[in-house]
């Protein structure tokens, strides 16, 4: 299922629920309303009816005895006008009847008072002239029956209207609860649906990731899956046809730059050859002039050798062929070599190189040569960007603890899987321009440079400090660059001080 389909799918449902409760809500509303309407215009209506009733049958009741012991006319005119105010009454109170029971009761209490009637109309016709001394018992009791049926109205009335409240509190319980239930469940299904929408979406952007950072650290091997049937699945087919391209891209880079740097190999060392047997002068004296243009062209040369050894270590590193043979040795004399080798051209650039090593052997475990091949290439670098009449400042000791200023990832790597313990710490300090926070990284990838203005004469193709940052990882060690307190860059390079291994060789890993 697409991932817009699901999400249609679900928010669908959610908007279908809540508009449910929406109408459960209106329905319930106007069925609250409706028994509050009821209880308002009539039950409470009836409510008064039934009392008023109570009121003219006991004025009925003091008029009638009134006229039946003294037989004055007037108590008798008194009693007709009530008499009619109690059928007006009992009239209302059967038109609003509001319930069966209502019904009945009013019924009966019709009859009784029909009864009534019928009964006061009798006496009336047989009493005698002058009034009588004690109202006849037939009065009391037709008076005493329509009082005890009046009451049962009212009682019948008062039971209606307490039906009604109870039916009200009732429809109020199950909305409360109907509302709470629904809310839950409308809730639940929001966050069933937010989750599977995450999940759905989530997990294949995590592999999206991961395949982008792959290809970033060069792994084109990387392949997403394809097996969803969403757009991810699309996504995933050419994010995998795009690997595949860049895949065959760089196997075509990788076999160039190795033909290449093969076939110029030999030539460039001939040429080399030759330009010094004309210095020394194998065949025929030479002029100043002539001399130093063959020795510039011999520097042009050995830095294309540079290059040239550069592209091929790049290549086994990246086909993971690159062999490291590990012993023990003084790291110390191994930096004496490296500023040895780079003295002549320090002292063409008028720079000079300040060192203080340790009087005693500090020994590490790593390839000799590979690691004489990054100091010389961190202090090639010191030499070439420190202007003219400075100095390079070499620094080597024993520490027992990570430096505080190490970058994280590094101190992550030393971190595991040995615990922290003695180190080497070789320090190169430069006068130059310095580097960029956000360069200080960058400039260990491999093809990055550092651009400040235009390119400096003699600089290389920036894969120097990307082979050094392979080595050092392949020796466990760490390399990194800070900005030097007095101007310039400071590079520091970090190894296991006195570390014995059972391996004696490793391969390397690629750039």
């Amino acid at each position: 299922m697409k991932i817009t389909t699901r999400i249609n799918t679900g928010y669908g449902i959610f908007i279908a629920v809540l508009l449910g409760l929406a109408a459960y809500q209106i329905y319930a509303v106007n069925r609250m309303q409706s028994i509050n309407k009821n209880l308002r215009n009539i039950s409470f209506e009836n409510a008064f009816t039934s009392l008023e009733l109570f009121q003219a049958g006991d004025l009925i009741a003091e008029f009638a005895r009134k006229s039946f012991a003294s037989g004055d006319a007037g108590y008798r005119d008194n009693l007709n006008k009530y008499i009619a105010d109690f059928d007006a009454r009992l009239e209302k109170l059967e038109a609003g009847v509001n319930s069966e029971e209502e019904g009945n009761e009013a019924r009966r209490l019709s009859r009784s008072w029909n009864s009534f009637k019928d009964t006061l109309r009798l006496l009336h016709q047989n009493a005698p002239e002058g009034g009588m001394r004690e109202p006849p018992a037939l009065l009391e009791e037709s008076l005493e029956s329509l009082r005890i049926q009046t009451g049962s109205v009212y009682d019948a009335v008062m039971r209606s209207m307490s039906g009604k409240l109870d039916q009200s509190e009732k429809t109020s319980r199950t909305v409360q609860v109907v509302l709470v239930s629904v809310t839950v469940a409308v809730l639940a299904i929001t966050i069933l649906v937010s989750l599977l929408i995450v999940r759905s979406i989530a997990k294949p952007l995590a592999h999206l990731t991961e395949g982008t950072r792959a290809i970033t650290e060069g792994k084109y091997f990387y392949r997403l899956d394809t097996t969803r049937d969403d757009e991810f699945a699309q996504l995933a087919r050419d994010f995998n046809t795009m690997i595949r391209r860049l895949n065959e891209l760089d196997e075509l880079k990788k076999d160039f730059i190795s033909h290449v740097s093969h076939e110029l190999k030999s030539p460039l060392a001939s040429m080399r050859e030759t330009v010094q047997l004309m210095i020394d002068g194998i065949a025929g004296p030479l002029t100043d002039k002539q001399k130093r243009l063959l020795e510039l062209n011999l520097q042009s040369g050995d830095r294309l050798t540079s290059m040239i050894r550069n592209l091929l270590d790049l290549g086994k590193i990246e086909a993971g062929t690159m062999e490291y043979n590990l012993t023990m040795q003084d790291l110390a004399a191994i930096v004496r070599d490296a500023v040895a080798e780079l003295e002549v051209r320090a002292e063409e650039k008028r720079v000079g190189i300040e060192t203080v090593l340790p009087e005693t052997p500090l020994e590490v475990k790593c390839d000799r040569d590979r690691i004489v091949q990054v100091l010389v290439n961190l202090l090639d670098n010191a030499v070439k960007f420190s202007p003219n009449g400075t100095a390079v400042r070499v620094r080597l000791g024993a520490v027992s603890s990570l430096p505080d200023k190490m970058p994280q990832r590094w101190r992550e790597r030393l971190a595991s899987p040995k615990p922290p313990g003695n180190y080497a710490l070789l320090s190169i300090a430069d006068s130059g321009p310095g580097i960029a926070d956000g360069d200080k990284s960058r400039i260990f990838e491999k093809f990055h440079q550092v651009k400040k203005g235009e390119k400096a004469e003699g600089r290389g193709v920036g894969l120097g400090l990307a082979i050094c940052r392979t080595i050092v990882l392949a020796h466990r060690g760490a390399v990194w660059v800070e900005d030097s307190p007095g101007g310039g860059s400071w590079f520091f390079l970090l190894l296991r001080a006195g570390l014995e291994e059972e391996v004696s060789s490793r391969a390397s890993q690629p750039i």
